[in-house]
């Protein structure tokens, strides 16, 4: 979120806790202020011990603020009050076991305890620990205190190697991933943020099939798979369990912790998948750009290129089956269904086509989106904006905004449609 002005900068205050992925924040710190947003970072004791506050307060451009400064004579008012009042987020990375347990018991022990029961402003959480400690009872209960607060998103740690050089869940998030949920938090318009979706399924396929014409050579779509991954996202951070079944991402932020991934290559590959998964979901979102055509017949060896024009005179080319349609067969009466489509052109031209696919297709909604436009369409940084349509002739302009504004704005309105 850009600004000009320091004094309309997001102030963002970032709580910095005694665990080895402490050594991760000053990147997340330079990230955010390339970003321009206006960070206070507050160290306890123990992240002193491995990264330096001084590095902290040189690439935030502000003082980095210590566990003894909490009742530092130099202050005229409470600390961790004037803290919580000066930010408009916080974010906890990485957030250790003690701290944890302070936080759930009221325990103001320390300056970033104080700040933790005194904020009632909007709080990323993003723990890093030991599998064993993470997966201690203790921890998971206090953990699952967290879920009440109606401030907190919580980003639950990854798998990976650990400090220890075990493998196991315990990384802290990614600093992309972290960014991303602050993101998230600024487009609710200082709305309320609630986890309106806890309890519900999300299935989404994103990215491109592809079909192999020879062994060297595919048949695929443009996408990046960037727009099902921020449905997908959106719907996590409003407390979904999300499913996301995708071809091969073409997406350099690390961003995909937290959901349930499931990689497919080729078109009967996405519909298998599907298959396996459509009956456990509430929404099925069908966002996969599938390659329209498949080679018929052995396609292990490589084609002479002198001999492809014969080969496609020979009619070795099918349609893939339309997925959509077929899995709409299956749609329960509880469930969403809801398709995309790619157009170029005006939309009063393409209305009529539109609407045709959506009876076609057998979904509930279908979000058409202009692909011809500048500045939108495929890619991480590509903005986009559609118009989604229902059966009853309902359509619905969505303006031209960022990926992760445009997919929570298209979810606000697919889970207000009535079943």
């Amino acid at each position: 979120m850009k600004t000009k002005s320091r004094e309309s900068k997001v102030k963002v205050l970032l709580l910095i806790t005694g665990s080895i992925a402490a050594v991760r924040i000053p990147l997340l710190v330079s990230q955010l202020f390339k970003d321009n947003y206006d960070i206070k970072c507050v160290v306890s004791k123990n992240a002193e011990k491995l990264i330096q506050p001084a590095s902290l307060s040189i690439l935030s451009r502000n003082p980095c603020i210590l566990d003894n400064d909490q009742w530092s004579y130099l202050q005229s008012s409470p600390l961790h009050i004037d803290l919580c009042n000066w930010a408009d987020v916080l974010i906890i990375a990485p957030l250790t076991a003690t701290t944890l347990s302070k936080w759930v018991t009221g325990n103001a022990d320390g300056l970033i305890s104080s700040i933790l029961l005194a904020n009632n402003k909007p709080i990323i959480v993003a723990p890093a620990m030991n599998s064993k400690m993470w997966l201690n009872n203790a921890v998971q209960k206090n953990y699952q205190n967290l879920q009440d607060y109606s401030n907190v998103l919580l980003l639950k740690p990854c798998n990976g190697i650990l400090a220890c050089d075990e493998i196991g869940i315990g990384k802290i998030p990614s600093n992309d991933l972290i960014h991303l949920a602050l993101t998230f938090i600024l487009i609710q318009n200082k709305k309320p943020f609630y986890r309106d979706l806890l309890n519900k399924r999300f299935l989404i396929t994103g990215g491109c099939t592809s079909e192999k014409i020879d062994a060297a050579r595919k048949i695929t779509n443009n996408s990046s798979g960037t727009m099902g991954l921020m449905l997908a996202q959106v719907a996590r951070f409003r407390g979904a369990k999300v499913n996301y079944i995708h071809g091969p991402l073409k997406n350099k932020l690390d961003i995909n912790e937290g959901i349930k991934m499931h990689e497919i290559e080729n078109s009967y590959e996405l519909k298998n998948a599907i298959k396996k998964e459509v009956s456990k979901c509430d929404y099925f979102i069908m966002n996969a750009a599938v390659s329209d055509f498949k080679i018929l017949g052995d396609t292990s060896k490589k084609i002479p290129k002198n001999k492809f024009i014969k080969f496609f005179n020979n009619k070795n080319i099918e349609f893939v089956p339309d997925i959509l349609s077929e899995i709409s067969k299956l749609k329960k009466e509880n469930q969403i269904f809801v398709g995309f489509c790619a157009f170029t052109g005006p939309m009063k031209n393409a209305k009529k086509i539109i609407k045709e696919k959506l009876i076609l297709k057998g979904c509930d909604l279908l979000f058409a989106n202009p692909i011809d436009i500048e500045e939108q369409g495929f890619g991480p940084l590509a903005k986009n904006e559609g118009w989604l349509f229902d059966k009853k002739d309902m359509e619905s302009h969505i303006e031209k905004t960022s990926k992760i504004e445009l997919a929570n704005n298209l979810i606000n309105q697919i889970i207000s449609t009535n079943k």
